[in-house]
């Protein structure tokens, strides 16, 4: 057979290897650059704002600048539920936004601020990482939004410049900021307090001014901001638990090639378990640092009187809102049941 002949079925069989070599390849060099920009309300300086910085610099690095974010947090684009809407609408493409916030899309979310929950923070740590997290990631996936991670935020407690808080009563007639959901402000009127929903960014000028009594936070939240400036008493309450869910709208997600979306799984579950670190060798440098500034530090909190008189709720908004499956899930998972 002369050479001529051999030229077609050559030139034939290199086209289909070339071509299947681009279809494998598809979506992993093709892949343009993806900018998230992620919006928080996370003070700066806490653990879990500082990881998150440092988590958007390990992937620019580790994706080869194929998947970048622009960063605005202590709420520089507004509030949380204001990041919600722009996240659904694609302005924002992700968000580092509290579980029980992401109320403001579907209720069930609410139930991260059930009062004492958790037996003790390793069961809901470990409740996240499980089956209660992936039931609240899939809440929000049919909101468009797919979750890639958790962050604790932490145990909240109260501060106030009247008393120590020790009993429930003692907080009848206090007004105490809380964040925008209905299931804190419904946990707070059980116990006779006066709850009044705020923005975090301005609680320090009302507690300045005198506008409020007290707020509750973690511990981290409360040294970032400084807020011992402007409150005398810390009592150590740990009525609500909260976590960070990160998300990223699932149609700029869905862009990100698979090993890329890899990275960002992989080192986003780094940087959770970075900032529990964190935050466990940081609890009592944050106690000595506020008693340092004069505030009165409470460890000794009837934690059982403040759950006994909040649990009505439990009840009210498993009829109402969670129903039986979330909470089953959730029980299993409190510890208070084992």
């Amino acid at each position: 057979m002369s050479k001529k002949y051999l030229i077609l079925p050559l030139s034939i069989l290199l086209i289909f290897v070339l071509s299947g070599c681009s279809a494998s390849n598809e979506g992993e060099a093709a892949q343009d650059t993806v900018t998230l920009q992620l919006g928080h309300a996370l003070s700066p300086g806490t653990p879990a704002s500082d990881n998150i910085e440092a988590l958007a610099q390990t992937v620019e690095e580790k994706t080869e600048g194929r998947v970048t974010f622009d960063i605005y947090g202590n709420g520089q684009l507004g509030s949380e539920t204001e990041m919600l809407e722009q996240m659904k609408i694609g302005s924002m493409q992700a968000g580092a936004i509290m579980v029980g916030s992401m109320q403001y899309l579907d209720q069930r979310m609410a139930i991260e601020d059930l009062p004492y929950m958790w037996e003790d923070v390793e069961h809901a740590r470990q409740a996240y990482q499980g089956e209660f997290g992936d039931y609240l990631a899939d809440i929000m996936a049919e909101e468009g939004m797919t979750q890639i991670g958790y962050m604790e935020w932490g145990n909240r407690h109260i501060t106030n410049n009247q008393r120590p808080i020790v009993e429930p009563e003692d907080l009848e007639g206090m007004k105490i900021r809380v964040a925008e959901t209905a299931l804190r402000v419904d946990a707070f009127d059980q116990v006779g307090a006066l709850p009044t929903v705020m923005a975090f960014s301005e609680v320090y000028g009302a507690l300045q001014q005198g506008a409020l009594d007290a707020q509750e936070n973690p511990l981290a939240n409360i040294v970032a901001p400084q807020l011992y400036e402007v409150q005398d008493y810390l009592s150590l309450t740990g009525h609500f638990y909260n976590t960070v869910m990160l998300t990223v709208n699932t149609d700029t997600w869905e862009q990100i090639s698979e090993s890329d979306q890899q990275i960002i799984l992989n080192e986003t579950e780094k940087a959770s378990d970075q900032v529990i670190e964190e935050n466990d060798a940081a609890e009592k440098e944050y106690l000595a640092e506020l008693e340092e500034y004069g505030v009165q530090i409470n460890d000794n909190v009837d934690t059982d009187a403040f759950r006994e008189a909040m649990l009505p709720i439990y009840e009210e908004w498993e009829n109402e809102v969670f129903g039986e499956e979330l909470m089953e899930i959730y029980n299993e998972a409190s510890g208070w049941e084992e």
